[in-house]
This record gives structure tokens, C-alpha cells and sequence, in this order.
């Protein structure tokens, strides 16, 4: 089957490394994939993403080579032209209205791609807002069936989901909140369907669990994520003075970028914790990885919370990948995370609450039996329900049905 897949940025840039396992999973499947990046930006920063430059177009939202190639399509098929660019009339603000404009000429240029280079059997894209949009013109001019993941933040924004739902094949959706989300804004129920994201499991000779000495040495904690609001990272900075105040040995490691890095650097150095708090920077996605399946670290924290925008968690793929590795997890109760981390498989705490953060990790760090009985349900947890062999069939039948 030919399969386009198109992303944001991926394989480019720093962005998007949870959807590599699923394009991987297509790809040795059989499956011919192209992969198109919506704006492609960067170069490629995660190592297990290189494989995929070879399956992709790199162009732009904008140069000459789609303006000239949006041309000749509006020119050689007017009416088909036409009749797609309807829905974007239905945006319901200006705002939308722009964005989605700005994407006519790549969905154009995409449509005239495909008739010389060969129309693939299905297009699917990652995220609903304007991406979708791009592909919702470009499907509609070739008359092919496509689908759509939606995230989290993609949902909020309420780009033509109505629109992208009515005209896609099906919507996937990575988690039950998102799921009626978007059958609530497009009032459809039947082509809304919740298909986790899934990981590569490792093979269990590969990972090495860290011991513990019961707090005698360093507890070192991960937190892979970028420095944005929704992540909660100053509330776990106030978590860590709290246990050191106490006496505990702990090592943190942040791993991202983002706008709000300076904040918590500066934070960090108030509170007096730059001996304990390093700063990584971005990091390879498969470097990530190999450090949680060879014992690096004890913990993967996540201290998310819900914005005052509303801004919250899907079911974050550092989690999953996290206890498949066998690291325990301690995050929050917000978004998806829930769904993800059922009874005694991770420690959650109520959001922006650093007391009960530093409660929940000084329990870890006391506790073997805990986090023994942790990692096994852990792991037990998503290789059952977020392994990548059982997502990415799920949603390659999907694919194939339509």
C-alpha cells in the first residue's frame, strides 16, 4: 500500500520524535511511505530519525517550485480547485482564516505532486489544525481517502474540525479525552476512534534497572521535556529544595529547550540547586532512550498541570516510553495521563502541588518494593496496551479499510 504521512517537521528539527516507532512500524510492514513535513525546519537532530530523510520531501510552506506547481493545477483543474477551497470559508475566525490560507499553495502544489509522481491510496496526517487543512484540500482535489491524528493543543485550537471530520475517513485520536473533544465539537461519534500512541520495547536484555541504595546515594531523576507552561517544570524545582532541605540526595536532569528555560535556570539558581539541577539541552531521541534502557536513571518525572488557556497533557509518550523501559514514573493527575497510568503502575500526584510531589519522590526513593512492584506493572502496562506492534496494526487496519 502507498502511504503519505504528513507531519509538522519530522524528520527535521527537535519536534515530533513520538511518531518515528509508527512510521517505522509502516515501513517494515511493507508498506511504501512518503513522508511530507508540513514546514520543515532544522536539520535532523534524533539519530532514529535519519532513516526517514530518504522517504521524504523537504520543501517549505512557501518557495517558488510550490508557487509555480500551486499555479498549474488552479489552471489545468479550476473546478475541482474551486469546489476544495469551500470549506476554508467556514473558519471561525480571521485568524484561522489566514493560517488556513497560507496553506493553499502547498495543498495545490502537494495534489499536482502526486498526478505526476503517482496518487497514494491514503494520506495521513498528524495534527488537526492547519496541516489537516492542507491535507483536506489536497485529498478533496484527488478524491482519496485520508485521516488524521489529533493531539492536544491541535484540538483546542478548533481549526474546521467539523469540516476535517466530515470529509476524512476517520479520525484517530491518542487518548478518550481528546476523543470527545472532537465528538463533541463535530457532533460525529462513528469516525472518532481513540488509538494510542505506541513505543518500541526494547528487549529485555537490553535494560539494566539501577539499584538504589534506599536514599544513601543519588536518586537521579530524568524530565524529557521542553520548558513550556504545560510541563510544570518550577513546581519541581520547588519539589527538590523541599527533599534537599531533608536531607535527600537527589541528581536531576532536564532534558529540552523551550521559551521558559531561562525562568527555571534562574530559578533553580535562587533556590540554590545548580549543584543538583543540570541543564541538557536537547537530546537525541535514541540517546534518551539508550540512557532509560541502560539504568542511567531511577525516575522519569513529569510535573504537568492544566494552563489558565486550558493548555493539558494528551498521554505523554516520555511516559510510556519511560515505564516500558522500566524506569518508575511520578507525574500528575491531568489530561490523559490517567489513562496511561492506572493503579500502582506510577505515582500521581494533583498538579502544581510540589508538596505531594516531593512526598510521592521521597516514597520512591525510600521504597524498593514500590518501585519494584512499579516497573513490573509499568512494563507489564504498555506492552499490553502501548506497544507499537499492537498500535501500529490497529491503526494500519484502519488505514486499509478506508
Amino acid at each position: 500500500m502507498n502511504i503519505c504521512f504528513i507531519t509538522h517537521n519530522l524528520p527535521f528539527g527537535t519536534y515530533e520524535a513520538f511518531i518515528i516507532p509508527e512510521i517505522k512500524y509502516m515501513i517494515n510492514s511493507g508498506h511504501n511511505v512518503l513522508v511530507v513535513p508540513f514546514r520543515p525546519e532544522g536539520e535532523v537532530v534524533h539519530q532514529d530519525s535519519e532513516f526517514l530523510v530518504e522517504h521524504s520531501i523537504k520543501l517549505p510552506l512557501l518557495n517558488s517550485r510550490i508557487i509555480v506547481g500551486a499555479i498549474r493545477e488552479a489552471f489545468e483543474n479550476p473546478i475541482a480547485v474551486a469546489k476544495s477551497l469551500l470549506s476554508i470559508r467556514k473558519s471561525r475566525n480571521p485568524a484561522i482564516f489566514i493560517k488556513n490560507l497560507a496553506v493553499i499553495p502547498k495543498a495545490l502544489w502537494l495534489a499536482r505532486y502526486f498526478r505526476q509522481t503517482g496518487v497514494p491510496d491514503h494520506i495521513h496526517v498528524h495534527w488537526i489544525n492547519a496541516s489537516a487543512t492542507m491535507v483536506l484540500i489536497t485529498a478533496a482535489i484527488l478524491k482519496i481517502p485520508w485521516s488524521i491524528t489529533a493531539h492536544r493543543g491541535d484540538i483546542a485550537v478548533n481549526n474546521l474540525i467539523s469540516e476535517k471530520v466530515k470529509s476524512s475517513s476517520f479520525v484517530r485520536c491518542i487518548n478518550e479525552n481528546g476523543a470527545n473533544e472532537i465528538r463533541r465539537l463535530a457532533q460525529e461519534w462513528g469516525k472518532i476512534h481513540v488509538i494510542h500512541m505506541g513505543v518500541e520495547l526494547p528487549n529485555e536484555n537490553k535494560i539494566q534497572p539501577k539499584k538504589v541504595n534506599n536514599g544513601n546515594e543519588n536518586f537521579r531523576i530524568l524530565v524529557p521535556a521542553n520548558f513550556i507552561e504545560v510541563k510544570g517544570h518550577s513546581y519541581l524545582v520547588q519539589a527538590i529544595q523541599l527533599l534537599r532541605s531533608q536531607g535527600v540526595a537527589v541528581q536531576v536532569d532536564l532534558a529540552g529547550k523551550g521559551e521558559l528555560k531561562e525562568q527555571i535556570q534562574a530559578q533553580v539558581i535562587e533556590t540554590g540547586l545548580t549543584d543538583c539541577i543540570e541543564f541538557l539541552g536537547q537530546i537525541s531521541h535514541s540517546v534518551l532512550l539508550e540512557n532509560l534502557f541502560s539504568g542511567l536513571y531511577d525516575c522519569v518525572v513529569l510535573p504537568s498541570i492544566v494552563t489558565k488557556k486550558g493548555d493539558k497533557e494528551g498521554i505523554p509518550v516520555s511516559l510510556i516510553e519511560a515505564m516500558g523501559a522500566g524506569v518508575p514514573v511520578v507525574s500528575t493527575v491531568t489530561g490523559g495521563i490517567p489513562e496511561l497510568c492506572v493503579a500502582g503502575t506510577a505515582l500521581l500526584v494533583p498538579p502544581k502541588d510540589s508538596q505531594a510531589l516531593s512526598e510521592a519522590l521521597s516514597i520512591l526513593i525510600h521504597d524498593a518494593g514500590i518501585r519494584t512492584s512499579m516497573i513490573a506493572l509499568g512494563k507489564n502496562r504498555v506492552k499490553e496496551h502501548f506497544n507499537i506492534e499492537i498500535i501500529g496494526l490497529k491503526l494500519m487496519e484502519k488505514i486499509e479499510r478506508y
